[in-house]
């Protein structure tokens, strides 16, 4: 395979519990990137929590944040896909009818309906400040980048069954984890916004690594020349990824990489 980008998913891929980065991943990464193979980070995070992520990694290269709300290139050049006021407002209501929380990203900054055990959760995990303020969440005046609904995993499909009907065809809904449910502008997720990279960049999908362990990292792993699941991901990504890393995390990544460059 003849590599030229590799498309990384950070939490549950790249970043292990704890967000701990295996030595050997950045390792590995950073030969690459000195060979010339762009390393991209595609996460559904804020640009600021990836960037802090690739700082540790010590590989620049572009970002793809908030599951494809996002693009920012290596220029400083970024294009945004926002969901639209009377989508996120039409969210909001529903969320704050039904009792879900929701957060809403709009620019690089976070809005939390309350100071409550998920937004500081969130904030500690990503490493990201937060403001309260409830009217921009349920009733912004910014188009937000994402919206995120935190909510048990036992209750996910509720709110995907109260949502989906209203937001069908406007927007995209893709569990992160178990109990994140990733709210996107119809046609924007991580796949789209790959095959948008890879335009702005010259890069054919053949020539593209993608590594994932999510079902929001799934339209990636389709798109690209190689799409790997790592070990740890569930059975239902596993199942469904082109191809499946035996190890997990980090370790997983480094033994993708060489499963591209073994083609």
């Amino acid at each position: 395979m003849a590599l030229k980008l590799v498309a990384l998913d950070l939490d549950g891929t790249l970043l292990g519990p704890g967000d701990t980065l295996a030595e050997e991943a950045r390792v590995a990464l950073g030969a690459l990137a000195a060979r010339g193979v762009v390393v991209a980070l595609a996460t559904g995070r804020m640009l600021c929590s990836a960037a802090g992520v690739q700082e540790r990694l010590g590989v620049p290269g572009p970002v793809v944040a908030y599951n494809g709300g996002l693009i920012r290139l290596p220029d400083g050049r970024a294009v945004e896909h926002p969901v639209a006021l009377e989508d996120a407002r039409l969210v909001g209501r529903v969320c704050r009818e039904r009792g879900w929380y929701l957060q809403s990203y709009q620019g690089d900054a976070l809005f939390v309906p309350e100071d409550e055990p998920r937004a500081r959760e969130y904030g500690r995990i990503a490493g990201v400040p937060y403001t309260v303020d409830p009217r921009r969440v349920w009733a912004p005046e910014v188009p937000p980048l994402k919206l995120l609904v935190i909510e048990p995993a036992e209750r996910q499909p509720e709110v995907r069954q109260g949502l989906g009907p209203l937001v069908r065809g406007r927007l995209e809904l893709a569990n992160s984890y178990a109990h994140y449910l990733e709210i996107t502008a119809a046609g924007v997720d991580k796949g789209t916004a790959l095959a948008e990279l890879c335009h702005l960049l010259g890069i054919d999908a053949g020539e593209v690594l993608a590594v994932g362990d999510g079902e929001n990292d799934l339209p990636m792993l389709r798109f690209a020349g190689m799409g790997v699941a790592v070990g740890n991901a569930s059975p239902a990504v596993r199942q469904a990824a082109p191809r499946r890393a035996s190890a997990p995390f980090g370790r997983g990544v480094v033994e993708a990489v060489a499963m591209a460059e073994a083609m």
